[in-house]
């Protein structure tokens, strides 16, 4: 009896064990592990934000611009997707666009989605970026300076499956 009850034990142990490590392969404890373990080439993150309970990445390698998504997991982080590849030095161009669903490992409903429109700001003069998504009002987007160049981004409430309608303000309040 005494020696199944500790076969058990040692079982559950071990279990226990295999289980914490395979788990730790794929929920990293830090934001660093998650990028750096996700095979994805990155030589600078330019913007990290919150946003459904996931941390999104604006990041670069060479010159491009790229957009990623890191599950918070109850031990810490893990990388999930990542998008984009828009160019920091495309000539003849006032702003670039992309849009992406960004989606979690593990998706229910399309209220998992993270949908968000987000690109690179070649004219200096351009002081605003405001998004028109369908069925919604229209949001601002958000403007960073980044060591290459301006991004933006824009989240909608609802997942994206056409080009949005954008608006520009130059510094001199002219809108188009």
């Amino acid at each position: 009896m005494k020696i199944k009850v500790a076969f058990s034990i040692l079982l559950l142990i071990l279990l226990a064990s295999i289980g914490s490590m395979v788990y730790y392969n794929i929920n990293y404890k830090t934001f660093d592990e998650a990028i750096s373990e996700s095979n994805v080439s990155i030589d600078e993150v330019f913007h990290t934000t919150d946003y459904k309970g996931h941390t999104i990445i604006f990041y670069g390698e060479r010159d491009t611009l790229s957009v990623g998504l890191i599950e918070k997991t109850l031990f810490g982080y893990r990388w999930s997707i990542g998008v984009g590849s828009k160019m920091f030095n495309e000539e003849n161009q006032m702003i670039t666009r992309m849009f992406s669903n960004l989606h979690p490992r593990e998706i229910r409903s399309d209220d998992d989605l993270v949908p968000l429109v987000f690109g690179i700001i070649y004219d200096d003069s351009i002081d605003k970026i405001k998004i028109k998504y369908k069925d919604q009002n229209i949001t601002e987007a958000t403007i960073i300076e980044t060591s290459k160049g301006r991004i933006w981004y824009c989240f909608s409430d609802t997942p994206i499956n056409y080009d949005p309608e954008v608006q520009m303000t130059y510094r001199d309040g002219t809108a188009i």
